[in-house]
């Protein structure tokens, strides 16, 4: 069958839905109901007959039904890819079946539903205009920069003589028990940062003054909807016992911190090093928040219609990560229903970004070369810190992977075409 008449049995639900009529010959069905038959033959374990060696017309009788939706689910999809294949169409989801008809010596006929990426016309993308923006890195930028390196690098000392005071890591042992039921709950091993607003207020007041090996209580009432279910509406008495008390310990900013950063002259070149990275941070950041812009304006001037599966798979990989952040929370079911909707909101655009974007690079002649693959593959080797011919291995074995890599570096070329064409200085 030539492309003309396969077109001829195709019907364009809507831009990105399609149906096509199967029409598979009787001769077809019956070539490929005997090999079907054949294996049953093989198989079948009937009263007086050795295995494999029933006559083919008992098989048929006994099992002409299962035979039948063998051959449906091995002719169907068979000739369904040659008819897509045919058609150059690729579809985003499992394509439908429906009204299956088949009657003894004539075709078998169905009809097959699903959804495709769909086409559409580009606006004039390279008229589109943005202002650029100007990014600076104060001195204060720096220094706050510099004081969570300090902080990062903050050594915990352990402290004797005194109790615990505001600030200080308390390593405790605690045990709640039930007031009501008088249930033990078990035993918990904690380092807790005195008076941190995240903690309970009766556990800081408790902490505070507490010196190494000394033991209170407290009581906590606990709301019924709160998150740890095991204690959400109970009233609990915490016995708490310190261990020991540890003191954070910053290092001086200094030549010598500077060093100890992996920049060996001194505090000045540590400095300047900090800007270069916001800097660049920050350009990443701008460039990321421009091309954004860019791709809503011309989103603004397409008429597209996204696939329904497309969208639902794309939304529930990115509500997936949008409810990890919740993990340890129960969230209201006016909550959930947000996510969800920040979810599709999210899936559409990026899958009309994705499109627009893949529609530009075939217009400009955008392609990427090995030689482009291999020094993605280097770059990611090196940022991972494994070896690259480790990396290149797994991604040879990875078609997919490679593909998506592909993918990634050709949309990153139309992005940076967009934005030489679209920024105004």
């Amino acid at each position: 069958m030539n492309e003309q008449e396969r077109r001829g049995r195709l019907t364009d639900v809507s831009p990105s839905r399609k149906e096509i009529e199967l029409e598979i010959p009787d001769e077809e069905f019956r070539r490929e109901y005997d090999r079907v038959l054949g294996e049953y033959v093989g198989k079948a374990k009937l009263d007086g007959f050795r295995k494999g060696h029933a006559p083919r017309e008992q098989v048929r009788a006994l099992f002409d039904h299962e035979i039948r939706h063998d051959v449906y689910d091995a002719l169907i999809p068979r000739v369904l890819e040659e008819e897509l294949k045919g058609l150059r169409l690729s579809p985003v989801n499992v394509p439908e079946l429906k009204d299956l008809k088949h009657e003894d010596g004539q075709p078998l006929r169905a009809t097959a539903a699903f959804e495709v990426l769909p086409d559409f016309e580009l606006p004039d993308y390279r008229s589109v205009r943005v202002q650029k923006k100007p990014v600076e890195v104060a001195d204060a930028d720096v220094d706050k920069a510099l004081e969570d390196l300090r902080a990062r690098a903050a050594e915990y000392v352990p402290v004797e003589g005194r109790g615990v005071a505001a600030g200080d890591y308390a390593v405790v042992e605690m045990q709640g028990r039930d007031l009501a039921s008088k249930r033990l709950l078990p035993v918990e091993k904690a380092v807790v940062l005195a008076g941190h607003a995240d903690n309970e207020p009766a556990l800081n007041e408790k902490l505070l003054g507490l010196a190494a090996g000394e033991e209170r209580s407290f009581e906590v009432a606990y709301p019924k909807e709160h998150a740890n279910r095991r204690v959400a509406g109970k009233t609990i008495v915490y016995s708490l016992k310190l261990r020991e008390i540890k003191e954070k310990k910053l290092p001086g900013l200094d030549d010598d911190f500077a060093k100890t950063m992996g920049v060996a002259e001194g505090l000045a070149a540590l400095r300047d090093k900090v800007r270069r990275e916001l800097l660049a941070g920050r350009e990443r950041a701008s460039q990321n928040e421009t091309a954004s812009e860019v791709l809503k304006a011309i989103a603004a001037k397409v008429s597209l219609e996204l696939p329904e599966s497309a969208v639902d798979q794309e939304s529930l990989a990115i509500l997936r990560r949008l409810l990890s952040v919740y993990r340890d929370s129960r969230l209201a079911p006016e909550a959930v229903e947000s996510l969800k909707a920040e979810a599709r909101r999210q899936a559409v655009e990026h899958l009309t970004n994705h499109l627009i974007l893949e529609k530009i690079a075939q217009k400009e002649g955008l392609g990427v070369s090995e030689e482009e693959i291999q020094a993605e593959i280097r770059s990611l080797a090196q940022a991972n810190g494994i070896p690259e011919a480790s990396l290149a291995d797994r991604i040879r074995r990875d078609p997919s992977r490679r593909e998506e890599m592909a993918e990634n570096l050709l949309f990153r070329k139309a992005v940076d075409f967009l934005m030489k064409t679209s920024i105004m200085s």
